[in-house]
This record gives C-alpha cells, structure tokens and sequence, in this order.
C-alpha cells in the first residue's frame, strides 16, 4: 500500500523505507471483513485469495473512472449498507453529468493515443469512449485479462515506440512523462497519465476516480483539446458586401 508513501509528504527524519501504508495487523484483519471491494483487475487475484482462506465475499469493480462505474459501486454500498446514496454524492454525479454533456462537444469524434499499465488504459480508454472518443492507439505493458475489454480495435504489449508510430494522426496523446518526446514529434498535446511523473508538480494530489475525479479528468481532456482549437478570426465569417464596403468607407452599391 504506498497511498501513504507517494501522496507528497515530508517526513521529520529520514528513512530508507516507505511511509505509511497497511499494517500487519491490517492484513490479519481482512479476514473479518463483511465484503472485499477489489478495484482494477489486477486485484481480483488477492481478493479471490482472501475469499478461499476466510470466506470474505467481494466484487472486483474494473474501473472507478466513468458514471455507470461508479454508479455501480454505489448501488453496491448501498445494498451492503442499507442505506440511501448521501446527497453530496448525489450532486456530484449531477455534477459529472454535466461535465459530460459540456465535454463530449470537444472529446466526440477526436481520435487519442493511450499508453498505460493495463487497468488504466482500460479506464482511461472507456472514459473516451463514453465521450464519443476513438482509441486509435492502446499500448500496454504486461498481459491482462482486461485488455480484451478496451475499446479499441487493437492492443499492443509494446513501449513508447509503439505507442508513437501508431499516434500520428491523433488529436491527442496520453501517457506518462517519458511521451512528452513523441508529444513534440507528432505535433501533438500530450496529456499525462500514470507512473512516472516527473515534469509537473502536484500529480500525487491528482484524482481521476470517483465522481469528482472523473469529472476533472473530462475537464481536463476538454481543456487541452480546447487550447489547440484553432481560433477564429474575422475572416472566417465574411462581412455581406455592403457591410464590407462601408468597413473600407467604399460608397454602398444599391440594387436598383
């Protein structure tokens, strides 16, 4: 567990080993919970694991990145809880919602490039195809049984250099640090995603789950195709040739 090891703190000494984290008494505790929420596939094995040893049921949710993902997690904690969604979650799944509708006028129709470990490409991937995106390019690092679900019409288990032969002609690139190069090859905006992360400041703050996290994360793609638009000029609308001749202070022809 390293949420309490990479999340941009300063400790009063140093130390050669991580910080926070799950205790050993934590994981001897797993075997009296009520349920296991194991979220991304790569947990499916631990959790499955957990349910053999002590009989702990669980739901492995693939992604926390989209509406109906998290819409599914609710339904489950409320099931589990007995009780209602609370109303600040509620408004913000109103607030996703909107950020959606706002967003998928800039997302709809483009094509993007993704490069990630298997579980964020496939919620990455999902959340631009829930926009009306294309993935043109998906590049992976290791197998995974949830590569077979990302939408794309291929997946490569490759590296940068696959990742950047099969970019060209996308509006957009998303992948960690290290496409910044290929970003400036391709002419292309690179939006950066996953480990590492080395050139931008307050990525371990950074949330693109949840219903918050997911609404920042559309925000965020709209944005940065939004800052590449090209920007309309006069000269996009011409003026009705009376207009035009007064513009030039030309005497106005009428029709007779």
């Amino acid at each position: 567990d390293l949420s309490g090891s990479l999340d941009g703190h300063m400790s009063d000494a140093f130390t050669p080993t991580t910080l926070g984290g799950a205790t050993v008494a934590d994981v001897r505790n797993l075997g009296a919970s009520v349920f296991t929420v194991a979220i991304g596939e790569q947990m499916r094995a631990p959790a499955e694991r957990l349910r053999e040893k002590c009989g702990v049921a669980y739901q492995v949710f693939d992604r926390l990145t989209g509406l109906a993902a998290n819409d599914a997690l609710m339904r489950t904690l409320t099931e589990l809880s007995g009780r209602p969604v609370p109303q600040r979650l509620r408004r913000q799944r109103s607030q996703l919602q909107d950020a959606m509708l706002d967003a998928h006028f800039f997302l709809g129709g483009q094509s993007f490039a993704i490069g990630a470990e298997p579980d964020l490409l496939y919620a990455v991937a999902s959340m631009v195809a829930d926009l009306g995106g294309t993935v043109a390019a998906a590049v992976t690092t290791t197998k995974s049984p949830i590569l077979e679900r990302v939408p794309a019409d291929e997946v490569v288990i490759g590296d940068l250099e696959d990742l950047e032969t099969r970019a060209k002609d996308c509006a957009m690139l998303l992948t960690h640090a290290h496409g910044r190069q290929a970003s400036q090859r391709l002419g292309i905006p690179l939006y950066r995603i996953g480990i590492p992360m080395f050139d931008r400041l307050g990525a371990a703050h950074r949330v693109s789950v949840g219903y918050r996290g997911t609404r920042d994360l559309v925000f965020d793609l709209a944005n940065v195709l939004m800052a590449v638009e090209h920007g309309h000029k006069p000269t996009d609308w011409p003026l009705p040739p009376a207009a035009l001749a007064a513009a030039r202070g030309e005497p106005s022809i009428q029709p007779a």
